[in-house]
């Protein structure tokens, strides 16, 4: 996947699992957005590799008040989402599954 460039939002959510950072924001159509810190050393297309909802739709720096982040990311506006389904909680676990997919593909 080519990078699509960078994001400049301020996420509503940052936090960290397993030593990865990951970000929730919201888009312009008031659905969340996850995305996770790539570690150095990835290496392109790699995230072809990983299991997340909707697959990866996003690879590119997260730019907020503080920091520009290189990151990979999913969306939840597929057929059948609901913003009501996807809620905070469920998006930060959906985060937290793209990191140990990550991780599973760095050490393969």
């Amino acid at each position: 996947m080519e990078e699509y460039g960078i994001l400049h939002v301020e996420p509503i959510k940052v936090g960290k699992y397993k030593g990865h950072k990951y970000f929730v924001n919201m888009n312009q159509f008031l659905c969340l957005n996850g995305y996770a810190e790539l570690p150095k050393g990835w290496k392109d297309g790699e995230e072809d590799y990983i299991d997340v909802h909707g697959g990866v739709t996003f690879k590119g720096y997260l730019m907020n008040s503080e920091e520009k982040v290189r990151v990979i990311g999913f969306d939840t506006m597929h057929a059948g989402d609901s913003p009501a389904y996807w809620n905070l909680s469920r998006v930060e676990e959906e985060c937290k599954h793209l990191i140990d997919g990550i991780i599973e593909v760095m050490e393969d």
